[in-house]
């Protein structure tokens, strides 16, 4: 019995005491294993690390992040290139990994744990603007390195204030968890900012907290499916100590899949009460939904698309993208707009949509085909007040009532279109459709 607890303190010892020393490398990789995962996923960043001071028990090292060459450098090197900075700016990440199976130093800091892994690390952000010139950012990042590898952070940002150019950013308590799993290219997150405002005397911009929360993950064909659902508050501008329009809420909620090599997806988006000020309150619902994409053509796709914000001539590429593109509708799919309102001060305008292609044969394929072969229905509903708006603002206008497009009913106005086996409906009446312009 005593050779049994003579064996377990030394154990425990071991893993104490010896263990940090062993796992505090392999801590640092993983750490940097997850940023350059993260890097090659988002296609736009390039990680490098400052090089790592290790000690037994705790190692402490900076990451810099750059945007890579592409459209997005460009467009903030357009930002910044005013003369007064000679670098994009470059994100600096300082960490203190705590290592050891059970990392006790962790203990002496805030948010330590003993929880089992590869180590407890505390990381604190700045943005370097120019080579003698970085300014911190607030909130800190703490950290674990599972076992496995896997990174779960939490950002935690206190309630705070601070002056910027003139003006004030103030802020309410702010967290946000991410798990990254490397090897799987799964990562979970989830988060609630604080309000915000932020302004000078003569325009103040107020936000109310927002909340995430989803998870995503990588698939074989180039794209990432996952759930979104994301809510704001009110958002108020006001100019001169005066109301100047602002937005009730935001509400998007969006998922995709991939089964059996099929993509399928879902989209809600919500915003009420956007004020703009001399017209009133707009507010906007839209639900729709996609399925039954191929997932090869639609990465083939995909890929071609992220190429359009770094090519010198973007119509170009989209021509180039051609071929992509009958890959994906040869292979059929389905795209249905359920709900798409738009409240205005003069009533709302309400539309929805349902497009289906079939399956064609991608040899022969051709656009003009594709229009006789898919089936499409829109139903358009648009209040009389704003028919007769647009009229009173360009007589032209009225030619869409004059020529049947949109019909009487009550007191609105109707468009009401079917699309089968090539022929073109509006209101019940024939409609030639220009197949000579998809040759």
């Amino acid at each position: 019995m005593k050779k049994s607890v003579i064996a377990l303190i030394l154990l425990a010892v071991l893993i104490i005491i010896v263990s940090p020393g062993i796992v505090g490398k392999l801590a640092e990789d993983s750490v940097g294993e997850n940023l350059n995962w993260a890097a090659r996923e988002s296609g736009e960043l390039v990680v490098t690390t400052d090089g790592f001071n290790r000690s037994w028990f705790s190692s402490e090292g900076q990451h810099r992040i750059e945007l890579a060459e592409g459209g997005l450098r460009t467009a903030m090197t357009a930002l910044v290139g005013d003369g007064s900075y000679e670098q994009t700016p470059v994100l600096l990440i300082n960490t203190r990994i705590d290592h050891g199976l059970i990392p006790v130093t962790s203990m002496s800091r805030k948010e330590g744990s003993l929880a089992p892994g590869l180590g407890s690390a505390v990381s604190t952000l700045s943005v370097e603007l120019a080579a003698n010139e970085t300014i911190d950012l607030p909130g800190t990042i703490y950290s674990t390195v599972g076992l496995s590898g896997d990174l779960d952070s939490r950002y935690i940002l206190e309630a705070g204030a601070t002056a910027v150019d003139g003006g004030e950013v103030t802020w309410q308590p702010t967290t946000i968890n991410v798990a990254a799993h490397p090897e799987t290219g799964k990562v979970n997150f989830d988060g609630k900012l604080g309000a915000m405002t932020f302004g000078n005397e003569q325009q103040v911009v107020s936000i109310e907290s927002l909340t995430f929360a989803g998870h995503q993950a990588s698939t074989e064909y180039g794209f990432h499916v996952g759930d979104v659902d994301m809510s704001m508050g009110r958002m108020n501008i006001n100019v001169g100590g005066m109301d100047a329009g602002g937005m009730q809420g935001l509400n998007i909620k969006a998922s995709s899949s991939v089964n059996n090599g099929r993509a399928d997806g879902s989209a809600r988006f919500e915003m009420s009460g956007q004020t703009i000020p001399g017209f009133g309150d707009i507010s906007i619902i839209s639900d729709m939904n996609f399925g039954g994409l191929e997932a090869v053509a639609l990465g083939a796709v995909s890929e071609r698309l992220e190429g359009l914000a770094s090519a010198a001539d973007p119509a170009t590429t989209m021509l180039t993208a051609e071929e992509e593109f009958k890959d994906l509708f040869a292979a059929g799919l389905h795209i249905g707009v359920n709900q798409f309102d738009v409240a205005l001060p003069m009533g709302t305008v309400e539309m929805k949509m349902i497009i289906d292609i079939p399956v064609s044969d991608r040899a022969g394929f051709a656009w003009t085909s594709l229009l006789l072969n898919s089936v499409a229905s829109l139903y358009l509903t648009v209040p009389e007040a704003l028919v007769q708006l647009a009229t009173s603002m360009n007589p032209q206008a009225g030619a869409i009532v004059g020529m049947g497009y949109l019909k009487k009913d009550g007191d609105a106005y109707i468009m009401d279109v079917d699309m089968k086996k090539g022929l073109l409906t509006i209101n019940g009446a024939p409609v030639p459709i220009p197949l000579g312009a998809f040759q």
